[in-house]
């Protein structure tokens, strides 16, 4: 008697443990981000704003490092997974590292790579070269971004 109840418990336990074993996600959600190197220094958020614009078939994508700094990332006229350049006027990219426009770095030169793009989500990297108004020449590198996406 006493085998079959600890052969009972053992069986018990086993089935216990195999039910207990959590399944994992085969396709697990990324977490909203966005992250840049502003001339080697990096700078990231949990908070990234997605906006399509459907009227104008735009998208911009804006994140906020503190009270002061932020960048903006702008597609414009057809809005899909690729590489859009600043060259040709496919994209509008800004940083600013303050409050006034003397603090904003605007793209010279430069791209953004949307390598995911749907109708909740959308991400990719970036890099650019910026000057500000007096001149001084900024550089983001390593720029990446995961956000919702939001359709106005």
């Amino acid at each position: 008697m006493k085998q079959v109840t600890y052969l009972f418990l053992t069986l018990i336990l086993f089935a216990l443990t195999l039910s207990s074993c959590k399944k994992s996600d085969s396709n697990p959600q990324a977490a909203e981000s966005i992250s840049l190197k502003f001339n080697g220094t990096l700078v990231s958020s949990s908070t990234p704003i997605a906006t399509y614009y459907k009227t104008q078939n735009s998208l911009q994508i804006v994140g906020a490092f503190g009270t002061t700094s932020a960048v903006s990332l702008l597609i414009a006229n057809g809005v899909q997974v690729g590489t859009f350049d600043l060259s040709n006027g496919e994209a509008l990219l800004t940083y600013s590292t303050g409050t006034n426009l003397q603090d904003t770095f605007y793209g010279t030169a430069g791209n953004i790579v949307i390598s995911t793009y749907t109708s909740t989500t959308v991400s990719g990297t970036f890099q650019f070269t910026g000057t500000d108004p007096s001149n001084v020449t900024g550089t983001i590198t390593e720029g990446k971004f995961t956000a919702k996406l939001i359709s106005q």
